[in-house]
């Protein structure tokens, strides 16, 4: 496992996906651990702050975004701004259509 080749755009659609999910849960943790996930979910729906709590997250693929560039894995870098673009659809379509 010496070798491992990041340019791969699997690997970085994985971490496209991943990185805002853990960032999410992170953020819960800090701030809103006394609460069930339920109480959260709830409280998140009724304050209408969902599609821009899951906006924020996805700030965070800038972070596994610019090393792949930085790094020339460029192949990476576009998995990342794929998963990044589906995250956008799932927040406009969480922002417009439900």
């Amino acid at each position: 496992m010496n070798n491992v080749d990041f340019d791969k755009i699997w690997i970085g659609f994985i971490l496209g996906l991943l990185c805002p999910l853990l960032s999410l849960t992170i953020y819960y943790q800090v701030n809103f651990s006394y609460m069930t996930i339920n109480e959260f979910m709830r409280y998140v729906k009724l304050a209408d702050t969902f599609t821009a709590l899951i906006s924020l997250s996805v700030l965070v693929n800038l972070a596994v975004f610019y090393p792949f560039i930085w790094k020339e894995k460029y192949a990476g870098a576009r998995g990342v701004l794929g998963a990044t673009f589906l995250w956008s659809a799932l927040v406009v379509f969480l922002k417009f259509v439900v």
